[in-house]
């Protein structure tokens, strides 16, 4: 069926309405014509009143912690608008992920060190000048923001006011950085070395609820996130030690005065700096940076700092940061809108949703939304399953709504939403577990991402066979249709165990409630995308016969959808406990008693057991991967972009799909050129164009029957 043929304009409209919603980090919000910011026009608060946005504003220190896409920079942007407005505030924003990337080693500074008599061996020398480096990086950008404001047009307007001149203010600044290039730091190292041989130890601290945000992981996997609990506070006395030479170092308590005192100049009383990418830090980059920076200044500042730190849930460690005195707001859906009842939390995220579209439409499309739809209940409700309520795969399937329908002028309904939700799975998604299996890393954690293939593989058969079961029962015959089976409940001390799938979106937590047996179960819910592939009914019974009746409002912790069995039987099947001085096995089932005596090995008392995932069934087809066709995350991310996108791009338009800056993609593309994995070549304009290779698609591409889920062994399991 067709609809009345789109112009061009209109088509472009749209489009540009899905792009804003899917852009990635900082891309700024603007107006085309003039380039003013449009983020106060189009910026939607997930809850009413604008009310994660004035929590922003409160001059708190505040984690602001939600999954990719939630809406963290676009937060971020707002709050930064806001406080242009206010003349006792200024702000700064710092992209951690890219300045940790940009560090380098001081070369000369490295071999002057080595000269010295009783310095740090050269690896933690190297080591400790970066994270030196790190936090010098973050004051320059600190201090460029800070001249950006104060050349904004307002402290134009009050400079005759002022003392000393804005270049004096500056310079102030720029002596900051210049002081942390004394040799002070490298007599502090070579004092230190002494202290660090002779106490080295690592503490280890294990609990049964010590909770994943306490917790810091480079990359969490099914053991990893099972054992979260057994927390390890890696803080050796190394460490420790490097985190005091740098506190020393840069004297952050006569730093923060000296700035306070420059700031009251300009009659600002209030620095907030925004953190950004906070949980893509390394585990110890992240321990050192909260340790001698984000801890001290927000301690000692005086209330003059206040941070607004965006991480991710689970990733997020915070040292000496006193957790009574800071916000935390979460962006995930559960967090967001289910303190009431799941009806209720249902349809905040539908208005949410909603309001998302609308107002893009509004600015975007003059023309208005019923141009190119005619959304009902419905099918607002289908753009909430499909998104879950995230803004940038909200983007995604509008995008691909243009691309499949409106450019063909075919009406936009249910199946178009659904369609879009399954090509945004498979194109953004599945490939996850495949790429992974290239990663550079060890064995024993591609093995271990796999554990998480192999369970979310036993998920989805078991939700696919349920339907045929559930329209035998009694408590269902009701409903009538397809009855729903994607999503499913397991005791909360299991929780974390899905951590990883969460993170990367296979499934969402949707709600937390009592199952029939009177304990405290996780909701979740499958990938709408992932459903549609499988032929999974989504959702739950809304508007169909007997909604509102008790059995409907209980319908998700039916036992038919507990999964806790499948899970404990998976991680016996699956897991291994061994120690790693003398090697003894232990079964799963002693992991509590392990854990109360801080996981010490029984037979011989000196070792530490460790919990590993085994992945048999995918065992061979991470070992046939050669070691020359390992790659980073970044560099593998890269690839995917190029793969995903089917045409060249610019290193800009990869870094906004990867949140990293383009100039990590040009230095990262560099590496990829000279393995012959991808060209760069200048496009007419005389811009470097990135393309991927044959040779790319053949090793990392290939359809090898291994892309998606095999739900075929699950039928003798």
């Amino acid at each position: 069926m067709s609809v009345k043929q789109l112009t061009q304009k209109q088509l472009d409209s749209f489009h540009q309405a899905a792009q804003s919603l899917k852009l990635y980090r900082r891309a700024e919000l603007q107006d085309e014509s003039d380039g003013s910011s449009l983020i106060e026009e189009l910026y939607v608060d997930p809850l009413p009143n604008n009310h994660i946005l004035q929590t922003m504003m409160k001059p708190n220190t505040t984690f602001l912690i939600g999954r990719k896409g939630t809406g963290k920079s676009t937060i971020f942007q707002r709050s930064q608008h806001e406080l242009r407005k206010r003349a006792a505030y200024t702000s700064a924003y710092v992209d951690i992920k890219t300045v940790f990337e940009s560090c380098q080693v001081d070369s000369e500074l490295l071999s002057r060190a080595q000269q010295n008599t009783g310095i740090l061996p050269e690896p933690s020398l190297k080591k400790l000048l970066i994270y030196r480096s790190f936090l010098k990086a973050v004051i320059r950008e600190i201090r460029d923001e800070l001249e950006k404001r104060v050349r904004s047009s307002y402290l134009e307007r009050i400079k005759s006011y002022l003392s000393g001149s804005l270049e004096a203010f500056f310079e102030g600044l720029d002596n900051v950085l210049e002081e942390a290039d004394d040799d002070e730091f490298i007599s502090l190292a070579g004092l230190k070395r002494v202290d660090v041989e002779a106490t080295d130890e690592t503490s280890n601290q294990h609990g049964t609820e010590s909770g994943l945000n306490a917790s810091v992981s480079r990359r969490p996997n099914l053991a990893g996130s099972f054992t979260a609990k057994n927390t390890v506070t890696a803080h050796n006395t190394e460490q420790a030690a490097y985190s005091e030479i740098l506190m020393r170092s840069f004297n952050l308590k006569e730093v923060i005065l000296r700035l306070k005192k420059m700031l009251g100049k300009l009659g600002i009383r209030h620095l907030y700096i925004f953190v950004d990418d906070f949980s893509e830090l390394p585990e110890e980059a992240m321990i050192i940076v909260v340790d001698t920076l984000l801890a001290p200044l927000n301690n000692w500042s005086e209330e003059l700092i206040k941070f607004k730190i965006a991480a991710y849930p689970g990733r997020i460690y915070y040292g000496g940061i006193d957790k009574t005195k800071i916000d935390e707001i979460s962006l995930d859906l559960y967090d967001l809108y289910g303190s009431t009842d799941v009806n209720t939390m249902d349809e905040k995220a539908i208005d949410f949703t909603r309001r998302l579209v609308e107002e893009r439409i509004k600015h975007y499309c003059k023309d208005g939304l019923s141009a190119y739809m005619q959304p009902d209940d419905q099918m607002w409700r289908l753009f909430f399953y499909a998104s879950m309520g995230n803004p940038r795969t909200l983007g995604y399937v509008l995008y691909y709504i243009h691309e499949s329908h409106l450019l063909y002028d075919k009406v936009v309904g249910s199946s178009a939403i659904r369609d879009s939700a399954r090509r945004y799975y498979e194109e953004k998604i599945e490939p996850y577990f495949k790429l992974n299996r290239f990663l550079h890393t060890s064995f024993a954690e591609r093995l271990s991402m796999y554990g998480l293939k192999e369970l979310l593989e036993s998920i989805v058969f078991r939700a696919h066979a349920l339907k045929d079961d559930i329209r035998k029962s009694q408590l269902i015959r009701s409903l009538g249709g397809s009855p729903p089976t994607s999503h499913f409940h397991v005791l909360s001390n299991l929780e974390p165990l899905f951590s990883t799938l969460e993170l990367n979106f296979f499934l969402t937590k949707y709600y937390q409630m009592k199952d029939r047996d009177a304990k405290m179960v996780s909701v979740f819910a499958l990938n709408y995308g992932l459903c549609q592939k499988y032929s999974i009914e989504f959702g739950r019974p809304i508007g169909r016969k007997g909604t509102g009746t008790r059995e409907n409002r209980v319908y998700l912790v039916e036992r038919v959808f507990n999964c806790s069995v499948l899970v404990n039987e998976y991680l016996q099947k699956h897991q291994e406990i061994t120690c790693d001085a003398c090697h003894e096995s232990y079964g799963v089932s002693q992991l509590a008693a392990l854990e109360l005596y801080g996981m010490r090995c029984p037979k011989c008392g000196v070792g530490t057991c460790q919990v590993r995932n085994l992945s048999k069934k995918y065992e061979e087809i991470i070992r046939s991967v050669r070691p020359e066709e390992l790659l980073p995350a970044t560099e593998l991310g890269i690839l995917h972009v190029l793969s995903s996108e089917h045409k060249p791009l610019f290193a800009n338009d990869i870094s906004q799909e990867l949140d990293c800056s383009y100039q990590m993609v040009g230095k990262r593309g560099k590496i990829l050129d000279t393995r012959g994995l991808v060209t760069r070549n200048n496009n007419d304009q005389g811009r470097r164009i990135f393309e991927m290779t044959e040779r790319a698609r053949q090793i990392y591409f290939e359809d090898d029957g291994t892309n998606g889920l095999d739900l075929s062994a699950q039928q003798d399991s």
